[in-house]
């Protein structure tokens, strides 16, 4: 009975699709290479009966299905599987959205799992059909090493996409900053975070794997899975870099409103000072008593117009003497 995922078979000669799993697809034909994308998870009854026709292991199919598992893999004797994570850069909401994906790479066949079906291998899916680069000519391995590299390519336009929105977040605190931004900025050190967490076990894994001895990796696909590592390691440091970077521009936006704090008060400050003999006088001559000297001067009023003019402007020219303002 077929098993309604499409197909692939294929090598350095000739490829063949069909719409479905058949009984035979797996045990047909050994040097040739047999992918499966299943696609979305919506088909559960469909995933086990695959795994269940392959052989995969109880706990892997649960591995499979459950959306909730972080990036790993396990090694056995004739089978890797991996849990990966297919992230998209949302410049809508500025957010990183994750998608559950799973690789089984068994005897010469690779199964691939997606949680939501979105066709994220349609280039190799590509490369296979037209014998673009050396798909064809390698096995199973280098097609498994083809959807991690995929994955993994996927990472740089989101490390592009948070580095040009860190651009934009370092002008917006030189210019003019206000509590938006840093919301931004912890928005963006918690999305660079979650990648982090995505691609750090990544790395580790697949350096692990390209140093291994699994007989499931051929010598001349170990090469490849470096060359991925190295991108890994290049990933980190940029992710790592973008952290520096927005932990300097929040102890910049900091800095900033606290520069605009001081200046206020600054300001108020000078006027308090500018006022503070100015009401003594008040005080002074607002008292009750009836022998107050100048009281009954004729032109007291205007020599105390003319003495509270004469101290303010004496404070101001002191202040601005003193450049503070």
């Amino acid at each position: 009975m077929p098993i309604n995922f499409p197909a692939i078979t294929y090598d350095k000669d000739g490829i063949h699709e069909t719409a479905a799993v058949e009984d035979d697809f797996f045990s047909a034909g050994q040097d040739k290479v047999r992918w499966v994308d299943a696609g979305s998870l919506s088909d559960e009854e469909g995933i086990r009966a695959l795994c269940k026709g392959i052989g995969i292991h109880g706990l892997m199919v649960e591995d499979i299905l459950s959306t909730r598992q972080m990036t790993k893999m396990d090694c056995y004797d004739d089978c890797l599987f991996f849990v990966l994570k297919m992230l998209r850069y949302n410049a809508e909401t500025l957010s990183v959205e994750s998608e559950h994906v799973g690789i089984v790479l068994k005897d010469g066949c690779v199964i691939s799992f997606q949680e939501q079906g979105k066709d994220i291998f349609s280039r190799v899916r590509i490369a296979v059909r037209e014998a673009r680069g050396n798909i064809r000519r390698f096995g199973a391995d280098y097609l498994c090493y083809a959807l991690i590299d995929t994955i993994v390519d996927n990472y740089f336009d989101i490390i592009e996409e948070l580095g040009d929105t860190t651009d934009l977040l370092e002008e917006e605190i030189i210019n003019s900053p206000d509590k938006s931004t840093l919301k931004r900025i912890y928005f963006v050190k918690r999305e660079l975070m979650y990648l982090r967490k995505s691609v750090y076990p990544l790395r580790e894994l697949i350096g692990s794997l390209s140093d291994s001895t699994s007989m499931v990796i051929g010598q001349e696909v170990r090469i490849y899975l470096r060359d991925v590592h190295d991108h890994l390691i290049q990933i980190v440091d940029s992710v790592e870099t973008y952290q520096d970077i927005l932990s300097n521009m929040l102890d910049t936006y900091l800095s900033s409103i606290s520069n605009k704090t001081n200046d206020t008060m600054k300001i108020l400050t000078i006027f308090s000072t500018i006022f503070i003999p100015l009401t003594f006088l008040a005080g002074i001559y607002g008292m009750n008593f009836d022998s107050i000297p100048e009281l009954h001067m004729k032109y007291g009023y205007l020599l105390f117009w003319g003495v509270s003019v004469v101290i303010t402007g004496c404070m101001i020219l002191f202040f601005h003497k003193k450049k503070w303002f």
